[in-house]
């Protein structure tokens, strides 16, 4: 089981989506990968599922629901630190927050899955895998 780095955007597509969740990111994260994010990816969710639950009574009734699933989803979550110097050496290119991602990916040789189109186009040395 390889492993594949996944950013905050294609959960919180996940969560918003109702049903039928997207296909590509339901195919990605049922993939049998082991799923790898940045420490900071929980507190991502919950700041875009915040924002886009202002003003939509459904959704925030299920925010509680899709953070109990976040919780104790399988996506493994690992120390910013050691990540910092190539998050730096990315900052002409991207966010802090994005080249954690990138940064992960390039350092376990892993894919990023993603549904930010622009992140693959960051220079990042890794494979990106942009979802829909």
């Amino acid at each position: 089981m390889s492993p594949a780095v996944v950013d905050a955007s294609v959960l919180t597509a996940f969560y918003v989506a109702g049903a039928p969740r997207p296909p590509q990111a339901v195919r990605r994260l049922s993939a049998g990968h082991a799923l790898f994010a940045p420490a900071r990816f929980d507190a991502e969710i919950v700041s875009a599922l915040r924002g886009v639950a202002e003003g939509n009574a459904v959704l925030a009734e299920a925010v509680p629901g899709a953070l109990r699933h976040l919780a104790g989803s399988s996506v493994r979550r690992v120390p910013v630190a050691p990540l910092m110097e190539r998050m730096w050496g990315l900052r002409h290119n991207i966010t802090a927050c994005d080249a954690a991602y990138v940064a992960l990916a390039e350092q376990w040789d892993a894919d990023l899955i993603t549904c930010d189109a622009k992140l693959a186009g960051s220079g990042g040395r890794c494979r990106f895998d942009v979802v829909e």
